[in-house]
């Protein structure tokens, strides 16, 4: 029969760049290699900074899936509520939330501006004005818009592996985004799913199964843990942020080729499935510490 593990791992010292480890660690819910810590180390400036802590939101906002690419979005450093630094996020100006108020509280203060349709797709345009091409359109119609010179997006599109994509060009980059919406609760029931299902104790494995029935996959799965599992769990960032889409640009005159188009939704496509296996896989881990078979 199989048992838990009940001792708990002591917390480690506070670390003097709370805040960007705060960050960084939200950033890798998004697959986005922030670069801050290692410019703080260097001795970089506040611009400088800023600069890193807005590309990788910008990256990160990509990859969410939280369909708002029609709003600027940056992140700068300030000082916090308790008078020690902290990481501002801001859309259009306007601060968002802080880093220190967590992952939670940041993913509260998104969800007001998202509008998703039955399929948590987006139903916000990536830009403000545009000729807009339908999803049922042709692709010698794609193909034709891809060659003008005037801004375009196109609505949500099929494409491969149960996956949409929709493209978009504002000046000389084309955007192409491919999603396939799993919010972090079905990853985190996937990564379950994938833990249960590796459990070599088959009684033990027959048990979750039973009682996921009644509480789904990670439900059981945080109770056959420690009582303070769940708990733990949603403090994590990966509970409230994880890898829905990719956007793949191309620029100058590659913005206006139906191949390099196709090229870039391949492209988007390998790295969605990419982000999304190694999420699983890396949930997985998080969701099976702690589980130890006799």
């Amino acid at each position: 029969m199989a048992r838990v593990k009940t001792k708990e791992t002591p917390t480690a010292p506070s670390s003097p760049y709370a805040h960007l480890d705060a960050f960084d660690a939200l950033m890798a819910t998004a697959g986005v290699d922030s670069r801050v810590r290692a410019l703080a180390d260097s001795g970089a400036d506040t611009p400088t900074m800023n600069a890193a802590l807005t590309e990788a939101l910008t990256q990160a906002q990509r990859r969410w899936g939280l369909g708002l690419h029609h709003l600027r979005h940056a992140a700068e450093l300030v000082e916090g509520d308790d008078g020690g630094a902290d990481i501002a996020l801001l859309t259009d100006g306007a601060r968002t939330a802080l880093v220190s108020s967590g992952s939670a509280a940041i993913a509260q203060a998104y969800a007001p501006m998202q509008a998703l349709d039955e399929r948590g797709l987006s139903l916000w345009g990536a830009l403000g004005e545009g000729h807009r091409v339908s999803a049922e359109a042709p692709m010698a119609t794609l193909k034709a818009v891809i060659e003008e010179a005037r801004d375009f997006e196109t609505h949500w599109m099929p494409a491969r592996g149960g996956a949409l994509s929709r493209a978009w060009r504002s000046g000389e980059t084309l955007h192409v985004e491919v999603a396939r919406p799993a919010s972090p609760q079905e990853a985190l029931s996937d990564a379950a799913w994938d833990v249960i299902t590796s459990i070599k104790d088959r009684t033990f494995q027959r048990e979750l199964m039973a009682r996921s029935e009644e509480v789904g996959l990670l439900g059981a799965l945080l109770a056959a843990r420690h009582a303070g599992a769940g708990a733990n769990l949603s403090r994590l960032p990966e509970a409230h942020f994880t890898v829905q889409a990719v956007v793949v640009t191309q620029e100058g005159a590659d913005a206006r080729s139906a191949e390099s188009y196709r090229t870039a939704l391949r492209t988007a496509h390998a790295e969605l499935e990419e982000h999304q296996a190694g999420t699983t896989r890396m949930l997985a881990q998080v969701l099976k510490h702690g589980l130890r078979e006799n």
